[in-house]
């Protein structure tokens, strides 16, 4: 059981217990009678925040591995998009990524997005 102080003193006015009911109770209140934001809560914040900061570029890289990859016509003058006639492209670079290197594109398409699935499946 939480006991109040004996004295009055460390109790703000605004404390949330003694305001008047037509009065509107603050956040402010709150945090006058528990403490604000100090040294220790910097530090946990920081050091939960920092563990976050590989998690996060790892995600982030997805979108650089899984990107759509550039074509390049084979003949000059080509008017068929790459899906319509394959045989008129090719892709750029097939090291770019991996929808290029595993030819995930048009018909496959789908199986490029369902990487990004797959990749935060494995998080849980």
């Amino acid at each position: 059981m939480v006991q109040q102080p004996s004295d009055d003193s460390c109790w703000s006015a605004e404390d949330p217990k003694k305001a008047h009911s037509d009065e509107a109770v603050t956040i402010d209140a709150y945090f006058g009678r528990i403490g604000e934001f100090g040294r220790y809560q910097r530090s946990h914040y920081a050091v939960v925040a920092g563990a976050w900061v590989a998690c996060a570029w790892i995600t982030f890289s997805m979108v650089f591995v899984n990107a759509r990859p550039a074509w390049l016509a084979v003949a000059e003058g080509t008017t068929t998009t790459p899906c319509d006639d394959p045989d008129a492209w090719t892709i750029a670079d097939t090291a770019q990524s991996v929808g290029a290197e595993w030819r995930l594109v048009c018909a496959d398409g789908y199986r490029r997005a369902s990487l990004d699935s797959l990749y935060f499946l494995g998080f849980l």
